[in-house]
């Protein structure tokens, strides 16, 4: 039973940070792409940044409110 805990931490670990590198990026190659076919070069850049760290956040607390749902239910 120990290894199973060890597992599904490692999991939740796993997908808090994907859940929040994934928008980041995403949003930094949009930025860049619109930036060169615009020309207004950091503008869209330093949007889309904001959008896509406001965006991990969001994921963030949404998959530890679930978690902790989740604990108070299995308690």
């Amino acid at each position: 039973m120990k290894s199973k805990g060890w597992i599904s931490a490692l999991a939740l670990v796993e997908q808090v940070g994907l859940s929040m590198i994934i928008p980041i990026f995403l949003c930094v190659f949009i930025g860049n792409f619109l930036d060169k076919v615009t020309g207004k070069a950091p503008l869209f850049l330093v949007i889309f940044i904001l959008l896509g760290v406001g965006s991990a956040f969001r994921n963030l607390f949404y998959i530890v409110g679930k978690e902790a749902k989740k604990g108070k239910k299995n308690e």
